[in-house]
């Protein structure tokens, strides 16, 4: 006779192979959510200069029909801010600007048609990369030069009301993609019977419109928040046309982009049959985490930030961050819908909660130590949000451990306390992640928290001098114009960069490409000059700095050849303090 082990519960069934299809098609829609994020979302193009004006500072001119400001970069028109003075110091432009001719790089506002003679003063402000104001002022004469009445002046304070409305929008858009990507979450790894609990579907749509909701409403009202304009202009067309030109606009737009495919993938979760196997948990868990880090992505990208920021490393920290949020939080209240009374749902869920809690520690203090972000709500919340987790997963064990000995009516009891434990562990963590997000969101230091707090713009940058305009004539046919001339020094401790900005003009105000420019500063008590390269950065425009060994005065000397070989030199006084 031959004796055959036969374990508890009989046989283990094999797992089976999964179709290769369905496998590619998982894969698929995983690359197209990441697809469309590197797609549609722009990368901010750091903090705009204005690099020539026409009419030009202090400029002598006929009737200009229009005034345009143009910048070393695209800007977004409908975020700027255009105020214009006549003669008699009244305001005559009251509308936004616009792209002249679809030039992203500059903007137009147009002259009255009643016009007087006299100087025209113009003030300028756009957002910076982190909202800051930033702008200048200029001045040109109409057939003679008459004393200005003054400068217009441009409210660049955030109005109370529109503040409240865009921090709310937020607010609510994290609370939603916590909870829409903690249901997927939960249902593809912990939730075997979620998906046809009621509750559980009503959470997931609910979820989704509020998403889908606050995310449009974060749109609409950005707008007035980045121009400092009252709430009533937020459905202005160029208004909103500024918003889908900014990085920001951009990186929502992505987001509803991506809610396509992702919640073509999240139905076809919610209504398959139970995963029965490990392999098919673990291949439902990859992908809906890569749909929803893609999702999650979005909250860092739609942040005001400056260029080149955030890294990779702080965007994946955040995204880890974001996740183990989403799956912890969100997970402990599909917990509580679903029903708490399977055993093995409990338990897989006190093991995914324990690895979110190490996540949170990890991706919190890894943002501390990198610099990245500073210890302040965010890294509260989340260590606060890790040590419930921890409590949780405790607290399951012990539930599961002691329910196995228990009889039928102690079951009961012990199921109505784990419930009740449950329902207030969730509230705790639904007040904590609605905590963090209102105070991150509000901290105005933190507003762009893959990065962390950031410096302002320099002060050349936030208060621009109008570009100096001066004219040229080599003494060859073809030989005058004017050039723009843009100075902006940066100290930075004992070290002082001048960044140099060279815009070409002809007669009628177009773009020369045919002059080559050459430039050296010189010392006050120096007659060795100091080379300042200067490289082809567009049409009629060059781009270039140089290191100055001190401060004080200094002088610049530009030299202007065109191609028929006449040359002429002009100069430029410049002081570093």
């Amino acid at each position: 006779m031959t004796l055959l082990k036969v374990r508890p519960g009989g046989a283990p069934a094999r797992e089976r192979r999964l179709p290769v299809g369905r496998l590619v098609a998982l894969l698929v829609l995983v690359g197209v959510c990441w697809a469309i994020l590197a797609g549609t979302t722009p990368s901010p193009g750091g903090n705009p200069v204005l690099r020539t004006t026409s009419p030009g500072s202090t400029e002598l001119v006929k009737s200009p029909d229009n005034v345009v400001l143009t910048f070393d970069r695209p800007v977004p028109a409908g975020l700027a801010t255009v105020r214009i003075l006549d003669p008699d110091g009244s305001q005559v432009v009251f509308d936004r600007p616009v792209h002249p001719d679809g030039h992203d790089d500059m903007i137009s506002v147009p002259m009255p048609k009643e016009r007087h003679e006299g100087t025209y003063v113009v003030s300028w402000a756009m957002p910076s990369d982190t909202l800051e104001p930033i702008g200048g002022s200029f001045t040109f004469d109409v057939f003679s030069t008459i004393e200005p009445e003054g400068v217009p002046e441009i409210e660049t304070t955030h109005d109370p009301v529109v503040t409240a409305v865009y921090t709310t929008f937020r607010v609510a858009a994290l609370g939603a993609m916590v909870l829409l990507a903690g249901a997927a979450i939960f249902v593809a790894v912990a939730g075997s019977g979620a998906p046809g609990s009621r509750p559980v579907r009503r959470l997931v749509k609910c979820s989704w419109w509020v998403l889908v909701a606050a995310t449009a409403g974060t749109l609409v009202s950005f707008g007035p928040y980045a121009a400092w304009a009252p709430l009533r202009d937020a459905f202005d067309p160029r208004l909103l046309s500024g918003t889908f030109e900014s990085a920001t606009g951009g990186a929502l737009l992505a987001r509803l982009y991506l809610l396509v495919p992702a919640t073509l993938g999240l139905a076809q979760l919610m209504t398959s049959e139970p995963a029965d196997t490990r392999r098919e948990r673990a291949l439902r868990a990859g992908a809906v985490l890569g749909c929803a880090a893609a999702l999650l992505a979005t909250w860092t990208l739609a942040d005001p930030r400056p260029a080149g920021a955030p890294g990779p490393s702080a965007l994946a920290a955040d995204i880890l961050l974001l996740g183990a949020l989403a799956a912890g939080a969100g997970g402990l209240v599909l917990l509580r819908l679903s029903g708490v009374g399977e055993h093995e749902v409990v338990a897989r869920f006190a093991r995914l909660s324990l690895w979110c809690a190490g996540i949170l520690v990890v991706a919190g203090t890894y943002q501390v130590w990198s610099g990245s972000h500073r210890f302040g709500w965010l890294t509260a919340g989340s260590l606060a949000l890790a040590v419930l987790l921890v409590a949780f997963a405790i607290l399951s064990r012990k539930w599961t451990r002691a329910d196995e000995n228990a009889s039928k009516r102690e079951r009961r009891t012990d199921l109505r306390r784990f419930r009740l434990r449950i329902t207030g562990t969730a509230g705790v963590a639904g007040l904590i992640v609605a905590a963090t997000g209102a105070l991150v969101t509000l901290q105005p230091g933190q507003t762009a928290h893959a990065q962390g707090p950031t410096d302002p713009a320099p002060a050349a940058i936030r208060e621009q001098v109008a570009p100096t305009r001066l004219t040229f004539d080599t003494g060859k046919p073809g030989g005058q114009g004017s050039v723009d001339l843009v100075l902006i020094p940066v100290t930075t401790g004992q070290t002082v960069h001048v960044d140099t900005r060279v815009s070409t003009i002809d007669d009628g105000g177009h773009a020369r490409d045919d002059v080559a420019v050459f430039a050296t500063l010189t010392h006050q008590d120096s007659d060795r000059p100091v080379p300042l390269p200067l490289n082809h950065a567009g049409a009629g425009y060059l781009a270039g700095s140089a290191t100055l060994p001190e401060r004080g005065g200094w002088q610049l000397a530009l030299t202007l050849r065109t191609t028929d070989g006449g040359t002429q030199t002009l100069t430029q006084p410049l002081y570093v303090q």
